[in-house]
């Protein structure tokens, strides 16, 4: 099965490498009662079909013969160790001498030694550097001396000795002791503003700070044991993957299940969020509507004891892998699960809670809008915000959520109310379903090109809106960051390529300019033992994406015609800053004309409200607040290390309060000039809420009726949807004042 899709990258969250850790190589690591960890049949052949389908299907058209393998390895090593604490430089000597010659082969045949090789020799150094860690945490700290630690170790070379790696780890031992320390006086009142707390205050501080590190040491120490085969075999053809392109990666049974939930926001299951907490099972929140909330027996901070299948024997769950007990919970809908629960508010006691698994929608990731009232002159602007979190969509289902139909029923809600203007909020969309870009931009224009692929045969496909019937024939902008990626680029690039949106934000976006397929694993040795069973999968690129133009956006992005200032024009997040990007290149423009109906936005309207905003930025004081954030936020990511010394981080932390202290007077200060708002929502987000009203009977629920205005002054601002609403209001304003007409609903969206 193939589904095509846009996305940025999830991120690679790993339980082994984040900045703690290294390599105590001692006899008392707890290793040797661990079995060793070993690729399955099955695992080898997953391995060998991803070599073929990168071979066969990736864009770059290049064979595994090509493949960096030096990169390939020194990458995979430091997708487990990346602040290079726990290997030494022997180890990366070793194992490029004895896998470098053979590293192809091993790929080609989809022998995965090499993955496990290394990993075992992870997981022994790690192991012993965590007892190291809790035996040395016991010992004495001493805050006078002038050492310094630099926390970012991602591009140094990993140590040449182990002399070296031990004093690497004291002082990052120290450093994390200081940070537990400074945490602790900030939290303290009476000692705000002291210059040095009393010794018997720094003992108090520096116990904790220990028992703080220890509890989280044994976490992660737990993390690494719990580190499964599977897990093992994902993170290393992910990074062979990578080797190809940033967005391409193997996707194991567990994982594709989750990206199967992150792209159609819906699972099966008793609607609860768990957390681990010091092993065990946690309840942190129940979703709306869900079985759990409605049984009115669980609540957030019960404990799930056991859980059982129908009428079977309960499994004890303490202790046990967090990924593992979701999986025993989650079933098919309309089957039973048991779960044997100690309540968070009465720890003595035990109850026995039977649930029958349903769909669970997550409404928290589905659109959403707002209206706006902006002061224009002596009356106001009606303008509405619609915030789009992702193109979500599920192709499999029979009425599949669709972003495109939610955003259609959230612009008819927005209408009924009377908005002049519309803001697509994009800041945090990193994309989605191709298909769901080309829908969504439909719902603007009447009809047209929206987007060209290319495939690895380099034969174009045009992509055309051919719906007339348009959802919003009115002002219309779009609001972007360099988070907005892949489909929210296309359908930026095509709404500005059609004159029919202004581009307001971030001097530009992420700039993902490729699409993948997800390819579910089909190696012809297992298809019959795998058939009606979950498989594992690939998301392999391949197509890039071209703008109605011809431009591509890869590395490049889409250009906003109004530019705020914003800190991540100096962070390294966008595609360009990833390893093994592809390039940019165009190709012919599609030739197409501008639907009679369709609403465009003129070069001297965009210069007009462009001018406008510049003058703000340059006056207000809400932008002031804005660049001083960003200076300060830039001074410190050029601090590359940080003084292990008590007084000299205290004098600093005393700067840094004062700092936040000011912005927070500030922000408070702005907020009370705000913009009264009111909420607006899908049907299936006030039904699951009238629902969840309805089990929890509680006045707070009362108090927060769907739609309800809320004219209390909010805690702070976001200053950057404000400056987009008031560029819409300029825009209507100027449109006005120019042609001398109001801006008027447009007919309904055609329902599909």
């Amino acid at each position: 099965m193939i589904k095509r899709l846009l996305s940025l990258p999830s991120t690679l969250i790993l339980l082994l490498c984040a900045t703690s850790g290294h390599e105590g190589r001692s006899e008392t690591s707890k290793e040797e009662a661990l079995p060793p960890l070993e690729a399955t049949k099955l695992m080898e052949g997953e391995a060998k079909w991803l070599g073929q389908v990168l071979q066969r299907a990736h864009y770059s058209k290049v064979s595994l013969n090509k493949l960096d393998r030096e990169d390939f390895l020194k990458t995979f090593m430091s997708r487990l160790d990346n602040q290079r604490m726990y290997f030494l430089e022997s180890d990366r000597k070793r194992f490029f001498d004895k896998f470098l010659p053979t590293i192809v082969s091993y790929a080609k045949e989809g022998n995965l030694f090499p993955a496990f090789e290394i990993y075992s020799t992870y997981r022994t150094i790690a192991l012993a550097r965590m007892d190291w860690v809790l035996e040395t945490l016991k010992g004495d700290f001493s805050f006078d001396e002038k050492d310094f630690y630099v926390p970012d170790r991602e591009d140094v070379d990993w140590p040449i000795s182990q002399k070296k790696a031990d004093n690497i780890w004291r002082l990052r031992l120290k450093y994390e002791v200081l940070g537990e320390i400074l945490s602790l006086i900030n939290s303290s009142d009476e000692e705000k503003g002291v210059e040095m707390p009393s010794d018997e205050k720094l003992m108090e501080h520096l116990e904790e700070a220990r028992d703080r590190l220890q509890r989280r040491y044994e976490r992660w120490r737990k993390s690494i044991v719990e580190f499964e085969a599977a897990d093992v075999q994902e993170l290393y053809l992910t990074t062979l993957t990578q080797m190809f392109d940033p967005h391409s990666t193997f996707l194991n049974i567990d994982a594709v299940e989750e990206f199967n939930v992150s792209m159609k926001n819906s699972f099966v299951g008793i609607g609860a969020v768990l957390k681990d907490e010091d092993g065990y099972c946690t309840i942190k929140e129940l979703l709306p509507g869900g079985p759990a909330e409605g049984s009115k027996e669980l609540e957030p901070e019960d404990v799930i004891l056991k859980v059982a299948q129908g009428d079977e024997d309960f499994v004890d769950v303490v202790d046990t892998k967090l990924r593992t007990i979701v999986k025993l919970i989650k079933g098919p809908k309309d089957t039973i699960v048991r779960l044997l629960i100690k309540p968070g508010k009465n720890p003595s006691e035990r109850k026995i809670v039977a649930l029958k698994r349903d769909e669970i929608k997550l409404t928290g990731n589905l659109a959403s809008a707002s209206v706006h009232e902006v002061p224009n002159g002596d009356s106001t602007t009606t303008i509405g915000v619609i915030q789009l979190p992702s193109f979500y969509g599920d192709t499999r289902r029979t009425k599949p959520a669709k972003a495109s139909d939610d955003v259609a029923e959230l612009i008819g809600k927005l209408k009924k109310i009377g908005v002049e203007g519309l803001v697509l909020d994009l800041r945090r969309n990193g994309g989605g379903f191709l298909s769901e870009a080309i829908n969504l931009t439909g719902l603007f224009i009447s009809r047209g090109p929206v987007v060209q692929v290319r495939g690895t045969d380099g034969r174009i496909i045009k992509r055309f809106d051919f719906e007339p019937s348009i959802a919003w024939n009115g002002p219309l902008a779009l609001l972007v960051s360099r988070y907005s990626a892949s489909a929210s680029e296309i359908v930026a690039g095509a709404l500005q390529h059609h004159d029919r949106a202004i581009i307001v934000g971030d001097a530009s976006t992420h700039g993902k300019g490729t699409v993948q397929s997800m390819i579910e694993m089909n190696a012809a040795p297992y298809l019959y033992a795998l058939k009606g069973k979950k498989r594992s999968a690939a998301k392999i690129t391949i197509q890039k994406y071209y703008l109605p133009s011809g431009k591509s956006t890869q590395n490049i992005g889409v250009t906003a015609d109004v530019k705020m200032n914003s800190i991540n024009e100096f962070l390294p997040i966008g595609e360009s800053d990833l390893p093994n990007a592809l390039e940019s290149d165009e190709i012919p423009a599609v030739v197409s004309r501008r639907g009679k109906d369709d609403f465009a936005i003129d070069k001297g309207a965009i210069s007009h409200v462009d001018k406008l905003s510049r003058k703000r930025q340059e006056k207000l004081k809400e932008f002031d607040y804005l660049q001083t954030n960003i200076d300060w936020y830039k001074n410190k990511r050029e601090q590359k290390q940080f003084s292990l010394n008590l007084k000299d981080r205290l004098k600093q932390k005393k700067e840094d309060d004062a700092f936040s202290d000011r912005m927070k007077e500030s922000m408070k200060i702005l907020a009370k000039d705000y913009y009264s708002s009111e909420k607006v929502k899908l049907d299936v987000v006030q039904e699951l809420e009238t629902r969840s009203k309805a089990n929890r009977e509680t006045e707070e629920s009362k108090e927060n009726e769907d739609g309800a205005k809320d004219d209390s002054a909010p805690e702070e601002i976001d200053i950057r949807l404000r400056e987009s609403l008031r560029i819409m209001s300029d825009w209507i304003r100027f449109r006005s004042e120019v042609t001398g007409t109001v801006t008027e609903p447009s007919p309904p969206a055609k329902e599909s």
